[in-house]
């Protein structure tokens, strides 16, 4: 009888709490999404600092590989080194006569012996013997010199031969030069051949010059005659562009933590963010034209010539590629993925199918200065601007079409959707939220409805047994410890509330203010692109 007369009071009470306890199930779910976003960020956390240690590593790593490639290059190729110092020393020397041709002769020979696979040491040969006279030998050597680099070697005798005034000589040797270009597959030299006309090494002799501006004029026809090779160079362009790391770092943690398409609104930020990048690579190549007078002649064309023989031959060039590798690690601090992507387009743009368009772009976006003169990369980037600013268009298109519409918010429960203009009545609607919600949120929690049921189930037990009497006292006073505290602390939940929803709007307005000037900085590239270049 007792036992039929308990069961009947249990039934009761857990019948009087059935709705209140369906009512808590909206908190838990509210509770469960609060416990999964605290897990993700603390995750997030986590991974990036892993990353952040992984990226150190590989920069360390990118660093050692550098100066281990160095000491390769300088033990495998240091008299290499010494003969380009010497054979500019040696040019230079021609104009005062300090050092007796004897002694040039002996250096020259000397460095032969050294360095006989080189072609730069057979044309230190050549211009040795023809300065003691000695045709046959020079013969012989400019033959050899010849066999092994023939681009190099007619390039380097034209330059040398405009230097001291000899223009029909000079005009012989550009003929042959000439022969050995082919405008669909470019060598690197002819970045040294453009320098040479920028500079106006050419400008000497007006028929050596038409010539050079014919030639000019005709790769750079065949590029923009060809709708496939002008499409390929933009998407060159616009690889260039998605591999680029972020000019800038996302630091907007209220959007993070409390906007839903957080994911969204930072990926549209690293992009855009990329605009003062491109901005500071066009600055860089946006120089004054080289100054030519009478007097800085031979200096002019001294310059050519170091960037000609600097111009590493094919064992040392594998050797630089390498570097060129980890110098992108480096650049993309750490980023191996970025860095991997840029450097197979690098590598892209040098391999098959490879011309004078490809060439352009790859002075303009991988060479720096000491590979490359400054000159010719802004000459590059002037000839393919057009496919630069097309690129451009279209990445800024592609991020207008993923550019958030509404910021779906997400803060203590209360959802809803705001474009950053609308904090007022945000701020009135999550207000009304927790006074709708003060109920549940006050008494009607989870804690609280566990206590209550507990105590109710021990009150309905104390006749079998006083110590539920004392269960009972324990959960009553519980609960009531429990809406104390939160009755005290539901006004500053709430102020939590509306200071992370005003710390969002406002990271919102910033994010947009950013995005504004993302797009007056590619506004003033495509400026600087159609005036300066």
């Amino acid at each position: 009888m007792d036992s039929a007369y308990a069961v009947q009071q249990l039934n009761t009470t857990i019948g009087d709490f059935r709705s209140s306890i369906d009512t808590q199930m909206n908190q838990i779910d509210s509770t469960t999404q609060k416990i999964q976003a605290t897990t993700d960020e603390i995750y997030k956390s986590v991974n990036e600092f892993k990353q952040n240690m992984v990226k150190s590593e590989e920069v360390q790593l990118a660093h050692e590989n550098l100066i281990r490639i160095d000491q390769v290059i300088k033990e495998q190729f240091g008299d290499y080194d010494r003969i380009r110092r010497t054979i500019i020393g040696v040019v230079r020397d021609f104009d005062i006569n300090l050092v007796r041709n004897k002694t040039i002769q002996e250096l020259s020979e000397e460095l032969w012996l050294t360095s006989s696979r080189y072609w730069l040491s057979y044309a230190l040969i050549a211009v040795t013997a023809w300065v003691n006279d000695y045709p046959e030998v020079a013969a012989n050597a400019l033959s050899e010199c010849s066999r092994r680099d023939r681009i190099k070697a007619t390039l380097f005798f034209t330059l040398l031969n405009l230097r001291f005034g000899r223009n029909e000589v000079a005009r012989r040797w550009f003929s042959e030069y000439l022969k050995t270009l082919d405008p669909k597959f470019m060598q690197n030299e002819a970045a040294v051949m453009l320098q040479a006309y920028i500079s106006g090494t050419f400008g000497t002799d007006r028929g050596l010059e038409a010539q050079v501006n014919a030639t000019i004029d005709e790769w750079i026809a065949i590029i923009n005659e060809d709708a496939a090779i002008a499409e390929d160079l933009v998407k060159a362009y616009g690889n260039y562009i998605n591999n680029l790391q972020p000019g800038s770092e996302f630091t907007y943690e209220s959007i993070r933590r409390f906007c839903v398409n957080a994911d969204q609104v930072e990926g549209v930020y690293r992009d855009v963010s990329k605009f003062s990048t491109i901005k500071a690579m066009v600055d860089a190549l946006d120089v004054e034209e080289i100054e030519q007078r009478p007097d800085n002649y031979k200096a002019r064309v001294d310059a050519v010539l170091t960037s000609l023989i600097s111009n590493y031959d094919q064992e040392e060039d594998e050797l630089k590629t390498q570097q060129q590798y980890f110098n992108l690690v480096i650049k993309n601090n750490g980023d191996v993925k970025d860095a991997d992507a840029q450097y197979q387009e690098m590598l892209r743009l040098k391999g098959e199918g490879f011309n004078i368009g490809r060439q352009l772009i790859g002075w303009v976006l991988y060479d720096n200065d000491q590979n490359t003169d400054v000159h010719v990369r802004k000459f590059a980037l002037s000839h393919t601007k057009s496919w630069l600013k097309t690129a451009l268009d279209r990445f800024s298109d592609a991020i207008q079409e993923r550019f958030p519409t509404g910021y779906r918010l997400r803060i203590d429960g209360w959802e809803s959707v705001t474009n950053g203009d609308d904090q007022a009545a945000q701020e009135k609607d999550l207000r009304e939220y927790f006074d709708t919600h003060k109920l549940t949120m006050v008494y009607l929690n989870m804690p609280n409805a566990v206590a209550a049921v507990g105590a109710v189930l021990c009150m309905g037990l104390s006749f079998v047994n006083l110590l539920f009497l004392i269960g009972a006292a324990l959960g009553l006073g519980f609960l009531g410890l429990n809406v104390f505290r939160a009755l005290k602390q539901f006004p500053v939940r709430v102020q939590a509330a509306v200071d992370g929803l005003g710390s969002t709007i406002a990271q919102i307005g910033m994010f947009r203010q950013f995005c504004d000037d993302a797009m007056t900085t590619k506004a003033t590239v495509l400026e600087q692109l159609d005036y300066n270049f």
